[in-house]
């Protein structure tokens, strides 16, 4: 398996990349997916699945893959998927590829908060961003900017979906505030400024269309670029 690196990629966002390195990506399903959904942030993995189950195409990108759960264990359209994984960090790229390694992906080492490089590709006719934002950090310029840089990589009418935990506009328990402080002092979570809010309005400017639910701690969204087939914006939320 061999990952096309951008030159142009940047440093940036590498102070939360240990908690990323192989060996603890061994862990992540059962750590993150499993117990920190459902005991933390309250938004078990059964809807982070569904979410895939519902969005994703045969045509798609993975920015920032993770251990590669959701990929392994949701339903790709029927007939050859066509898969990106992209990363700034090699490790979860070398360890979700062999996990996928029946779809053949193609690895991409670059950072999102900048600019796209052309080894990426477009047409995407689908984009996951899942559990990815709270982990950026916030560059000068903010770290909205990322959506921008996903919009442009899509097919007309594709979709971005996702997830990520917000520290505002949405309920923390005692429990999953304690952690969420304790992940940002760490340097794993970057979302002290990530609210509901802001995410609304940042899809509102960067695509055509957008739907997100919260889902205790957690906000789910998805977000069509211009074309054909557009949703209707819709916000619900779940305790």
């Amino acid at each position: 398996m061999s990952i096309d690196a951008s030159p142009g990629s940047s440093a940036f966002g590498f102070e939360g990349q240990p908690y990323y390195e192989n060996r603890r990506l061994r862990l992540y399903d059962a750590v993150v997916v499993n117990a920190s959904n459902r005991l933390l942030w309250r938004c078990p993995k059964q809807r982070i699945l569904d979410h895939y189950d519902e969005w994703i195409t045969s045509r798609h990108l993975e920015v920032g893959p993770g251990s590669g759960y959701y990929l392994d264990h949701c339903r790709f359209p029927a007939g050859p998927a066509e898969l990106t994984l992209l990363d700034l960090n090699p490790d979860p790229l070398h360890f979700t590829a062999h996990r996928l390694r029946r779809h053949s992906p193609r690895c991409v080492q670059a950072d999102i908060l900048e600019p796209l490089p052309d080894i990426v590709g477009d047409g995407f006719t689908s984009v996951a961003f899942n559990y990815v934002l709270h982990c950026l950090p916030e560059p000068p310029g903010g770290k909205q900017v990322v959506f921008k840089h996903l919009r442009e990589v899509l097919a007309p009418g594709g979709v971005l979906f996702g997830s990520t935990v917000l520290s505002r506009g949405v309920k923390h328990t005692a429990l999953s505030r304690r952690f969420n402080l304790l992940y940002q002092r760490q340097g794993s979570f970057h979302n002290q400024h990530d609210s509901v809010r802001r995410l609304h309005r940042t899809l509102e400017e960067h695509f055509d269309s957008h739907w997100l639910e919260v889902r205790g701690s957690v906000a789910l969204f998805a977000a069509r670029a211009p074309g054909p087939g557009r949703p209707g914006s819709a916000y619900s939320t779940h305790g």
